[in-house]
């Protein structure tokens, strides 16, 4: 059962624990939204993590969708940015914690990094090199990466 005596303060170094070596990135994304200050327990802070990146997948749905209004004279380009502004809009809805009680929530998220993976796959395949591609991307990532670690933070409190 999920100890509700923390301060945020712990709770968000119970979280950046899970981060691995991302930890002080972790640390200083949750601080930076004023909600965790309130965050009473492990499960609210992670839905201020999830609800994070699921603002960091519009944004970087938005991204791609914004490289489409460049002209292009390559339709493999442009299907596999319109593909990565798809596989970004659906991470929106991978980043919850529906699946808790049925144990697979860390795994409904994880779903959203194979779509990041899917998009980087699509672009690779048709020679896509957009210097400010990469850069949204890890940015995504990092964001993603706060949002899982809690995740599994909150299922391990509940084992």
């Amino acid at each position: 059962m999920e100890a509700t005596f923390k301060n945020p303060g712990e709770l968000i170094s119970d979280i950046c624990k899970q981060s691995g070596s991302d930890k002080k990135f972790c640390i200083q994304i949750l601080k930076s939204n004023p909600q965790t200050a309130t965050a009473s327990s492990l499960k609210s802070l992670a839905e201020i993590a999830l609800g994070m990146a699921r603002k960091e997948s519009v944004s970087t749905s938005g991204f791609f969708k914004s490289l489409l209004v460049r002209d292009s004279n390559n339709p493999a380009a442009k299907a596999s940015i319109e593909e990565c502004a798809k596989y970004f809009s659906e991470a929106v809805g991978m980043l919850n914690l529906g699946g808790l009680e049925g144990g697979t929530a860390s795994l409904d998220v994880h779903y959203a990094l194979d779509n990041a993976q899917y998009c980087e796959n699509a672009l690779a395949n048709a020679n896509v090199h957009i210097g400010s591609i990469g850069p949204a991307i890890q940015e995504w990532k990092k964001s993603y990466s706060v949002a899982y670690a809690a995740v599994i933070a909150v299922e391990n409190s509940q084992n």
